[in-house]
C-alpha cells in the first residue's frame, strides 16, 4: 500500500476537476436521471450524457418496448414498431443497444432492454468495462467519485449498526482455519469451489476513485454464477478457475483489503477486495461471525493492526502488568475481516466466533 492521501484533500482536487469540465445537458438527461437519483440535477444528468449520445437517450427513454412480444424472456431485443417509432432503423436501433449493454446502463428482461433499476444497479454496471474508458473520459469516473464524498477512513459511527446490511465481511480464511463452527459461507475457498462459472474484473468502486492510493490491483472484483455470466456477455470481465481465484485472493492478503459479499449464506454473486479508499460499502458492511482478539502478553507493540484495520477497530492501551502499551480491539467495532490476524508477526491475534449461525440471513437482494 502506498502512503495514504488526504481524503479532504483528494475531494477538493476531484471537485475542481469536475467544475473545470461541465458541459451543457439537454432535458432528455435530466429526464433519465430522475429515475436513478431523484432530485439531482448537477451530477447523474452528467453521468447520464456521458453514457448515451443523444439517439442514445431518445432510445433509452422510450424504453420498455410496448410492442414486443408476451412470453419472450429476458431479452435485449426490440420490435419493428418501436424502431418505426422512433424514426430510426432496427439495426441502428439495435447496435445502440447493445452498446449500451456494454456500458452498463441497459440490461435484458422480460419487457425487453430497460434501464437500470436503482441507482447501486447502474452504479455497479456502468464502471466496469474498460473498452469505454477513452470514450467516457476521467470526467465520467470523477463524477461517480463525487458522488460518494471524500474516502474518509471509517470511524466507528460512521459504521451502520442499525440494521441488516446489504454486505458482509467474509473473514480471511487463514485467519479463521483453526476456529470450530466455520460455516462454508464463512470460507472463500469453498465458495469459490462451489460454484459452477467464476469471472474476474475490473473493480467498479475502484474505476470511480482515480485518485485512490490502496495499491490494490483493479481486477480484484470476483464474480459468480449469473453474475458472472452477465459480465463475460458484457466482455467486462474473463473466466477464470477457482484455483486462479484462491490465488488472487491469497495474493491480496498483502493488502489491507476486507472481502465483502452479498449478506446471505449462499454466496451466489461476488467477491469483492476492498479498501476504504475507494469503496463505500465498507461503512455499510454487516459484521462477521467473528471479532479480533489479543494476546497482550505476546504483543510486540508493532502496531501493524492498527495501520491495517479498515474500522478502526484496533488501539493500543495499556495493560495491568505488561511493560509499555499494546495492541487493543473494540469488540464492538470489529467487523471480523481477520486482516490484523494473518499479518501479525507475534502470533497474539487469533479470532473468536461471537455471533451465532442466524446472524447470516438465509437470503437477500440488493437490486
Amino acid at each position: 500500500m502506498t502512503k495514504p492521501a488526504d481524503p479532504i484533500e483528494v475531494y477538493a482536487k476531484l471537485k475542481a476537476r469536475i467544475d473545470e469540465n461541465k458541459f451543457p445537458i439537454e432535458p432528455i438527461y435530466f429526464e433519465l436521471a430522475n429515475k436513478i437519483f431523484p432530485g439531482d440535477k448537477e451530477i447523474m444528468p452528467r453521468i447520464m450524457a456521458r453514457l448515451a449520445n443523444a439517439e442514445q437517450a431518445r432510445i433509452v427513454a422510450a424504453l420498455p418496448d410496448p410492442g414486443l412480444p408476451a412470453g419472450s424472456g429476458k431479452t435485449m431485443e426490440v420490435s419493428d414498431a418501436f424502431a418505426a417509432g422512433l424514426g430510426m432503423d432496427k439495426a441502428v436501433v439495435t447496435k445502440h443497444i447493445r452498446e449500451l449493454f456494454e456500458k452498463g446502463m441497459l440490461f435484458p428482461t422480460k419487457k425487453g432492454p430497460n434501464m437500470a433499476r436503482t441507482f447501486l444497479q447502474l452504479h455497479d454496471a456502468a464502471l466496469g468495462n474498460p473498452a469505454y474508458d477513452s470514450s467516457l473520459g476521467r470526467i465520467y469516473y470523477d463524477l461517480w467519485g463525487f458522488i460518494e464524498g471524500p474516502m474518509n477512513k471509517p470511524a466507528p459511527k460512521d459504521l451502520r449498526a442499525d440494521h441488516t446490511s446489504e454486505f458482509r465481511v467474509v473473514p480471511r480464511w487463514p485467519s479463521i482455519k483453526d476456529v470450530p463452527g466455520v460455516q462454508p459461507f464463512e470460507d472463500a475457498r469453498a465458495i469459490l469451489k462451489s460454484r459452477d462459472l467464476i469471472a474476474l474484473m475490473r473493480c467498479v468502486c475502484k474505476a470511480s476513485h482515480t485518485d485512490r492510493w490502496c495499491g490494490i490491483p483493479d481486477e480484484s472484483c470476483i464474480t459468480l454464477d449469473r453474475t458472472a455470466q452477465y459480465n463475460l456477455d458484457r466482455k467486462t470481465g474473463r473466466k477464470i478457475s477457482a484455483d486462479e481465484a484462491i490465488s488472487i485472493i491469497e495474493r491480496y492478503d498483502k493488502f489491507a483489503t476486507v472481502h465483502l459479499t452479498v449478506n446471505q449464506r449462499e454466496v451466489t454473486q461476488l467477491l469483492c477486495n476492498c479498501h476504504y479508499c475507494c469503496c463505500l460499502a465498507i461503512k455499510f458492511a454487516e459484521k462477521s461471525r467473528f471479532i479480533s482478539e489479543v494476546d497482550a502478553e505476546k504483543c510486540k507493540g508493532c502496531m501493524v493492526c492498527v495501520e491495517r484495520c479498515q474500522f478502526q477497530a484496533n488501539s493500543m492501551k495499556k495493560y495491568d502488568g505488561i511493560e509499555g502499551e499494546k495492541a487493543f480491539s473494540d469488540p464492538e467495532v470489529c467487523r471480523g475481516c481477520g486482516s490484523c490476524v494473518i499479518t501479525c508477526k507475534s502470533g497474539a491475534r487469533t479470532m473468536k466466533l461471537v455471533r451465532p449461525l442466524e446472524h447470516v440471513p438465509e437470503a437477500l437482494s440488493i437490486y
